[in-house]
This record gives structure tokens, sequence and C-alpha cells, in this order.
């Protein structure tokens, strides 16, 4: 059987057509009727389909003649990329597909190094070919610089209106080889032996968590007992089944296939994205691989009405379920009250995960700007680096160049070809700040990034703190590396001039960087007496309306924070945090 089996993935830049592609070839395959369903059917989130990104893979079987076809369609975007790292160690090719409008960009690169690191078949597409402004020549042209291919190998496609779709189809089923290419490495293994990678998975309500599992060695039975390798948590498997795209059991998953698992564990967290389900004695080896996911930029999340925490906390649990990638904790602040500090992939994964608790759990929220970690090791700060990779038209490589250098970036290696491939070594604080909005300024939006962590670097760093009257507010305190605190320490005590409202005493804003004040900014203080009218004082027996007056100020008081001495309304922390972020 396994011979008859294709794994196989699509692989592009963001909105380059991988959901599109996928709807034609479900079509073909007869999984659905063409005009009978949504468009971009893999992409089930409604956020997804609104922004017309795949933020989540999507796997699905399909049959075609005497074979068997798994297709995962994956993210683009680089806060995904572990997804399709994950997704590539499942499959024995890809389609690598190219807008013709746009050419070769940064997540094409990335994402085909991947596959190439994996030995991968790739199978080259041009998408969009019968778009007027397609430059298919110059497409070309690029993918046979870039893979060192003959054009011969290159096929054009309409995603949108199954142009030479199905003769793709039938190209990948001759060219991608079946299960047994991905065989080396295990050697020795016994008959018996079960080796299953987890690329992805989910929490049911009734089932626990679903895992959906490659299965490279073995097989996988309803009632077979399991090993995780990375958790050591041993159960019993509750069912086992296939992708089309609905979850359908089945009563077995053979070697070579694709399907879920129900494993009725109740913690999503043990069920680790890349860990591997081996036999139950753990006398299997994991697939190799496997890493932790690990958040690269955090920020506070508070509610604006405080009696919501609850319903944050419920929020987020359940959000979790679904994404084991995203990390929280409790904190306190004075100022916004209870709330979690939470860690995302990037800054669209934020993005993202905020929109989907607005909407999905009708919260209203404060997020502080993204920060990143600077850990201490010997009394010193570790600051983040990444490989930054920008891929840009000629005519505005001086402009990036200039950019990346004053964002403190390091030159590493440039490809001048087709277009041009530049890549730095940058701290990832600068790449979170506005890097990515200034770059596509430049580059009138014509350029593309991609980026991957390399290592920690120490750092002369320390705490930046922001102070009313000698009180620190904790949410505007961050380490901050010492190149960037002047400017820092200058742009924070403005613009928290600009919302705090005139109290009745003088207040004094000042920003620390290692015990020395290097910022300030004063708001002059006034009086104002609510038993005061015009010129008139509403005295005498007039109790009621001093009454009416003094309550309506209470009211008023109860809508301010207190920051030592200093009251804050808190619509002045979402100004603040909503223009930076």
């Amino acid at each position: 059987m396994k011979s008859f089996i294709r794994n196989f993935a699509i692989i592009a830049h963001i909105d380059h057509g991988k959901s599109t592609l996928a709807d034609r070839l479900l079509e073909i395959t007869g999984v659905v009727k063409a005009g009978d369903h949504n468009e971009q059917m893999l992409d089930q989130n409604p956020i997804s389909r609104e922004r017309g990104i795949t933020i989540k893979l999507a796997p699905v079987r399909m049959n075609y003649g005497e074979y068997i076809l798994n297709l995962i369609d994956t993210p683009g975007h680089v806060d995904f990329s572990y997804e399709v790292d994950r997704t590539l160690a499942c499959v024995e090719g890809v389609i690598l597909l190219v807008d013709a409008t746009k050419g070769i960009q940064a997540q094409t690169i990335a994402n085909a190094y991947k596959a190439i690191e994996k030995s991968l078949v790739i199978i080259p597409v041009i998408n969009k070919v019968d778009l007027p402004n397609a430059e298919v020549e110059k497409t070309k042209q690029q993918i046979v610089d870039f893979l060192g291919i003959p054009e011969e190998e290159i096929h054009y496609i309409s995603a949108k209106t199954g142009l030479n779709v199905p003769e793709l189809l039938d190209y990948t089923v001759r060219n991608i080889p079946g299960p047994n290419h991905n065989d080396s490495g295990r050697a020795g293994m016994t008959n018996s032996a079960q080796q299953s990678l987890i690329f992805d998975s989910y929490y049911d309500t009734h089932r626990g968590v679903i895992a959906f599992v490659r299965v490279f060695h073995g097989s996988l039975k309803k009632g077979m007992k399991v090993r995780l390798a990375a958790t050591k948590n041993v159960f019993e498997i509750n069912e086992i089944g296939r992708f089309t795209p609905e979850l359908v059991p089945a009563a077995e998953l053979l070697e070579g296939e694709i399907g879920y698992v129900v494993t009725n564990l109740k913690d999503i967290h043990e069920v680790q994205v890349g860990d591997s389900l081996i036999d139950e004695k753990g006398q299997t080896p994991a697939v190799s691989g496997y890493k932790k996911v690990q958040p690269m930029v955090f920020a506070s999340m508070f509610t604006t009405d405080t009696a919501d925490y609850l319903n944050l906390k419920k929020a987020l649990e359940k959000l979790t379920l679904n994404d084991s990638s995203l990390e929280y904790t409790a904190i306190y602040s004075q100022a916004l009250g209870a709330g979690f500090r939470v860690g995302f992939l990037g800054l669209l994964h934020a993005d993202v995960v905020r929109e989907r608790l607005e909407r999905e759990f009708n919260l209203n929220l404060v997020l502080t700007p993204p920060q990143v970690d600077y850990p201490e090791e010997n009394g010193s700060y570790l600051e983040p680096i990444i490989r930054l990779m920008i891929v840009t038209p000629h005519e505005y490589l001086g402009d990036v160049m200039q950019l990346c250098e004053s964002y403190r970036a390091t030159f590493s290696t440039m490809d001048n070809k087709n277009q041009i491939t530049i890549m730095y070594e940058m701290p990832l604080a600068e790449m979170v700040s506005d890097f990515f909005d200034k770059l596509k300024s430049v580059t009138s939006g014509y350029a593309s990034l991609d980026w991957e962590f390399l290592r920690y670097e120490p750092v002369k760093a320390d705490k930046l703190s922001v102070m009313l009257n000698g009180d620190v507010v904790e949410e505007f305190s961050e380490i901050v590396v010492a190149d960037r605190a002047y400017d820092k320490a200058a742009d924070l005590v403005r613009r928290m001039k600009e919302v705090i409202p005139r109290q009745q005493y003088e207040v004094k804003i000042q920003a620390t960087y290692k015990g020395k004040i290097i910022a300030s900014e004063r708001i002059s203080a006034y009086r104002k007496d609510v038993l005061v009218h015009g010129s008139k004082t509403v005295g005498g027996g007039d109790y009621g309306r001093k009454r009416k007056l003094l309550e309506k100020q209470k009211e008023g008081k109860k809508r301010m924070k207190m920051i030592g001495s200093v009251e804050i309304p808190k619509e002045a922390f979402v100004k603040l945090f909503r223009k930076e972020g």
C-alpha cells in the first residue's frame, strides 16, 4: 500500500495562492464539488478567511485513481514557520508556489531551504499566470537561478481558474515518491515497533487532545497503548481516523499514512507539536528533530473592565487548548488591575490572538506593546539575535541597507540576481518595533522579510523606569539597550504628558536609567472646586445640588487609577499602548 501513498505539502510566501490551489485539488479528486463549497476551504478560521492568510496548517486525504494523496496546506507567515517545519517532516515532496505578479519572496526562499534540507522533492509552480500584470518570464528566471533547475521543470498555472492544475496533480503523483523514501535511520526496528510524529493538535471538550500524526513505522489502532516520547505519558488510543477534511474514524492507520489520534488526555501541553508516539515501553526511538516551540515576544494583557478578569482567564485557557504555542502567567498592575503576561511567536501571532479574544469571547482588551525578553547571566543581560533575510528590488537596495544599519543590524551576505536577497543579523527587539512598517515604506511595499532566531549575545542594557512624582509606573518599565535608552525615555515621557490630565498639584514625569534621570516633563497644577460654578459658590442651603456634584466627582474618580498620588484615567493607558502597538 505504501507505494500508492503520496504525502505532500504546498509551501509559499503569504498570499501566493496556496489555499486556492488546495481548493482546485479537492475539486479534481472529488472531495468537494466545484461551486459547492466556501473558497479557501481548508482555512476554517474566520480571521484567516478575512485576512486572506493561512494561520493554521490543514491536512486532507484525497483519492486519485489508485493513489491515496495526503495534502497539507501550510501557513506562509514567518510567525507560524514552526508549523511548516513540522509539516515538512511528514511529507516526501512539496509544491513550491510562486506568484507571477510578485516573484520569489522571502518566505519562498526560507521554505524552499527547509525542503532542501530535508531532501524533499520540490515541484516549482508559477501561479496567477492569467493576470494581466503577471511577469511570467521574469519569475521563471528567478526560479531557475534560485533552484538551479532547467526551466522545463517549472509548471504554469492559475489556481483561481484551474488552468493546468489537473496536469500539475498528475505530475505530482508521478514524481513525488512513496513513504519508503524517508525510512532512513529506522533500520533495525522490529515489525511491532511504533513511531509516529505529531505535527499538530487541538482540544475537544468531550474527547480531550486530538493529535495529528504521520505514521513512520508500525501502525496505530484503537485500544493500543502508546507513549509520548518527550513527556513520557502513556495513554490508550480512544479513536483513530483520517481527514476528509472532516475527521472520519478508521480501523487502522498504516505505515506511511497521515491521520489523527484521539488521546482522551485533558491537558494539551502533554501532547506537544514535534513529539513522537512510540511503543508503550519506550524502546522505540523518537522521530528526530523535535524542539519545543518558544515564544519570542511578550505583552501584558488587561481587560478595560476589571470585572472581566475571570472571563479573560477562561478565554486564554480555551484558546491555549487550540494553540499550544501560547503561554501566559498572571500579573498585577497598580494602574490596570489583574491581567496576564502572554508570550507569542511574533507580532502577527499576538495580533491574531488579541482579535480572537475580542471577537470570540466578547472582551475589550488593553495590550501593551510587545517586547522581547533579556535574560540575565553572570550579572549581564543577554539580547536575542535573529538572522534577517530581506528580498527587495534593485532600486531600493541603498534605502534598505541604510534602514537596517539604523536598526543596529550587521550585514552578512547579499545575493545580487533578479531580485536582491540580503542577509543581516539584527537584535530581535529592533525587528519587533516599527522596522517592518519602515521597510515597507522605503520600498513602496515591494520588499519582504523572513527571520529566524540565532543566539543570545551579551549587551549593554538596563532597566528603563518611568516615574510619576517618584512612583514607578511598572507598565512602562522595560529592559532597554544603552544605545536606545535616551530616545526611548524622551518619547515615553513626552507621550505620557500628552495623555495625563492636569491634577490639583504638579506632576513630575521622569525616566531613569542606571539610577540617573535621563528625561523629564512637568504637568503644572490647577485647582478645581466642584462646589464653585463660574463666579458663584454652591453653598447655603442647596445641599441637594452639592451632593449631586460631589457624587458626580466620585463617579469620575472610579474611572481613575492611582499611581502613587497621581490619578490617571485608564483611557490614557489605552491611548499610549495602542498608539505604539
